[in-house]
């Protein structure tokens, strides 16, 4: 009985997660139209649609992603777009290193999801712990740069200035999310010889 408590609490806090961060891009998106800042409030629209993508798939879905590792995807998209983007703490020094380096982490945990989704909960507990570490750091790594090729494309497509002027920022970000991987792995590393 805990446990079903536990897992509906959870949910909840996955909806109220989403609609909360959710409310408050839609508002920052709607003033970034009124002050006549129409790239922001793209960017912003962008951000909404990923949201209720993300709320009809984890509701509607028979294999709906973990609980916790949404909350971490709707907490950090706020973070980089709400605060980041539409908010201005991208101006703050340092704030888009943070967010890289927690992307990495995030991202290595999803690594396992995604792991156990391609070979089944079963096969992926029977593989070595250096083989899934390696997988972690990877796939943070691959995401990483992936992430930068999206930059790209906007800031040529849409005329965002997301990479900046020099190829600093982009080595900077994919180090970060490397860093980030490496995080993520040594968590794994420590929770599984806990066990």
């Amino acid at each position: 009985m805990a446990s079903t408590n536990k897992k509906h609490m959870i949910h909840l806090y996955e909806k109220l997660a989403c609609w909360l961060f959710g409310a408050l891009i839609t508002i920052e998106t709607i003033l970034m139209f009124i002050n006549g800042n129409e790239a922001k409030g793209f960017m912003g629209m962008k951000t909404i649609v990923v949201f209720a993508v993300m709320y009809v798939y984890q509701t509607r879905s028979s294999r709906p992603l973990p609980a916790p590792f949404t909350i971490i995807i709707y907490t950090f998209t706020f973070i980089a777009v709400g605060l980041g983007t539409l908010g201005g703490f991208y101006q703050i020094p340092h704030f888009d290193d943070a967010l890289h380096l927690l992307s990495g982490v995030w991202i290595g945990y999803g690594s396992l999801i995604m792991l156990n989704i391609l070979v089944g909960e079963e096969l992926a507990s029977r593989l070595p712990r250096a083989f899934i570490l390696l997988y972690m750091i990877s796939f943070s790594l691959a995401a990483a740069g992936l992430w930068e090729l999206l930059e790209f494309t906007g800031d040529k497509w849409f005329h965002y200035n997301a990479q900046g002027r020099d190829h600093d920022d982009t080595m900077f970000d994919m180090i970060d999310g490397l860093i980030g991987g490496f995080v993520a792995a040594l968590l794994f590393l420590r929770k599984t010889k806990a066990e």
